[in-house]
């Protein structure tokens, strides 16, 4: 059994080494919503840490995670169900990722404290979230990798790992003002996803080379005329990676668009929730528009904003968080520059792109043409 103490510091401390952006975003929550979405923030992160160790089977991740759902929602400790496994099975998790797992009772424990309605909508999300990661696993693993297909099978993974984390958090916002206007609350129903959509697919583009490392490809092969994942991130297939990067950023711009409006759909003077979505979401335009046709998505170090851009970030948002005009004014300048990086006749490996003319606006991904 822990004390309210301990599990207090447990879920600051892990969210913290897990993220320190999302930390600083969490804390700026008021009760009990903070402990909600670090609960959820960390339950997430614990059914990824199962999906992204590739030493276990399709069949063994599934059974993980249905167990790990299972001890959330009974309240039951899951720590013995890891140690029955091997330890050379966790070798693909980090020391960072190694803890958490170890820590992963308390952070039941805080579950267990949670308001009912709160562990209801995390478990459902959560459930739909783990299965489709299963079903993910079973479906697109082939020779050691997980590959998308196309557009429909990346739609769905979205839909699983981020549509369901904007589910949640929507449903939680919306708990915590009950008073919400009616235009208000269909606005943010409406866009709900779309922030965690901008997130996650930022991420995919920028981490395809950890992502390949641990056997994950999520570029749909339909963007690429010549698809090999174990040579995808060699030399001379770097330059239809980079392309197609810049495709699923330009399928993305209606996402990014839609983002905003969920931000702007919360009351001006509800600025802690405000700033919660805010600078996540204007950082992962700042990091989508550096990963568009960046050689240095392939290098060791992460494509990633310096700490004097992050700072710069939460400032402007903490200036204009109860400003709509300010915010509008603010998104509308970095989409406009990530439009222009999509646009650019960017040097790709000193070889330049033809010029384009114009923002592309595209409703679906476009497949390469020579691609069978």
């Amino acid at each position: 059994m822990h004390n309210v103490e301990s599990v207090e510091n447990i879920l600051t401390d892990q969210v913290q080494k897990v993220s320190r952006s999302f930390a600083f975003v969490i804390d700026q929550l008021p009760e009990p919503l903070r402990r909600e979405v670090q609960v959820a923030y960390l339950l997430f992160r614990l059914g990824d840490n199962i999906e992204d160790t590739a030493s276990l089977s399709p069949d063994e991740k599934s059974h993980l995670l249905s167990a790990l759902l299972q001890a959330f929602a009974a309240g039951q400790p899951f720590s013995a169900e890891l140690q029955a496994r091997q330890s050379d099975l966790w070798t693909d998790l980090t020391e960072g990722e190694h803890e958490l797992m170890r820590l992963c009772d308390p952070i039941i424990t805080a579950f267990s404290e949670l308001d009912p309605s709160a562990k209801a909508s995390l478990l459902e999300q959560a459930d739909i979230m783990f299965k489709g990661m299963a079903e993910i696993q079973r479906d697109h693993r082939k020779d050691g990798f997980v590959t998308l297909p196309d557009q429909g099978a990346l739609d769905r993974y979205c839909y699983y790992v981020a549509g369901t984390v904007g589910d949640f958090l929507t449903d939680r916002f919306l708990t915590t003002m009950p008073n919400l206007p009616v235009h208000r609350r269909a606005q943010m129903l409406g866009a709900g996803r779309a922030l965690a959509l901008v997130l996650q697919v930022t991420n995919i583009l920028r981490d395809i080379r950890d992502d390949h490392e641990h056997g994950h490809i999520f570029y749909p092969r339909a963007l690429f005329s010549d698809f090999s994942a174990p040579d995808l991130l060699n030399e001379n297939r770097r330059i239809q990676v980079l392309e197609a990067g810049r495709k699923m950023a330009t399928w993305l711009l209606p996402s990014v668009r839609l983002a905003s409006a969920f931000i702007l759909g919360i009351p001006r003077h509800q600025a802690a929730l405000r700033l919660f979505a805010i600078i996540p979401y204007a950082m992962a335009i700042q990091t989508l528009t550096m990963s568009v046709l960046n050689p240095a998505l392939f290098e060791p170090r992460p494509v990633k904003m310096t700490r004097s851009q992050t700072k710069q970030t939460v400032a402007i948002a903490k200036m204009a968080c109860r400003s709509d005009l300010g915010l509008r004014l603010w998104f509308e300048h970095l989409i406009h520059e990530l439009e222009r990086k999509i646009e650019s006749p960017a040097s790709i490996n000193g070889r330049p792109d033809a010029p384009r003319s114009g923002v592309i606006h595209r409703p679906t991904l476009q497949p390469d043409p020579h691609h069978d």
